[in-house]
């Protein structure tokens, strides 16, 4: 029961030159479906299928679910799976992996200029001889006041006598 009327119509030349979009729009067409109406089926925004059918799939804001959309949306209009990863094939999609290596971090293939494991090493590091640092510096402004206070009480008693 997959729809294949495109194909049989058309000579196996054509249906190579048609467009993954081009493709989905005139079997969707054929089918007489609303593009509201497959929005609604596969659970995403209309604007998602009008950017496939209009071949503008680097419009589609999430990438990762591009794929699994195509084939779901293959399959909604019963177009043979082996046309629909065809013509998945053919995208030159960029897998999930780049986008965020090179949106979230931008430091693209450059290694060098990611933290290393040393940084937080140092970090840490840094952080205790500070912390030993201010430890020893109170303690010593500490004695300082117990030494001017034993002055004082001398003074005093030296006062009175």
């Amino acid at each position: 029961m997959e729809n294949t009327d495109i194909v049989k119509k058309n000579n196996h030349d054509d249906f190579d030159q048609l467009s993954l979009g081009d493709l989905l729009r005139l079997n969707r067409k054929k089918a007489e479906i609303d593009i509201k109406e497959v929005a609604n089926f596969l659970k995403v925004r209309s604007n998602d299928i009008k950017l496939l059918e209009n071949n503008d799939i680097e419009k589609i804001a999430k990438n990762i679910y591009i794929p699994g959309l195509i084939k779901s949306y293959g399959k909604y209009l019963k177009i043979n799976n082996k046309i629909i990863n065809e013509k998945i094939q053919e995208l030159s999609l960029r897998s999930n992996i780049e986008v965020k290596k090179h949106t979230l971090i931008n430091l693209g293939n450059d290694r060098n200029l990611s933290p290393s494991k040393n940084l937080f090493f140092n970090s840490v590091l840094i952080f205790i001889t500070m912390f030993l640092f201010l430890i020893i510096f109170f303690s010593l402004e500490r004695k300082k006041e117990i030494i001017n206070t034993e002055n004082i009480i001398f003074d005093i008693q030296k006062i009175n006598n």
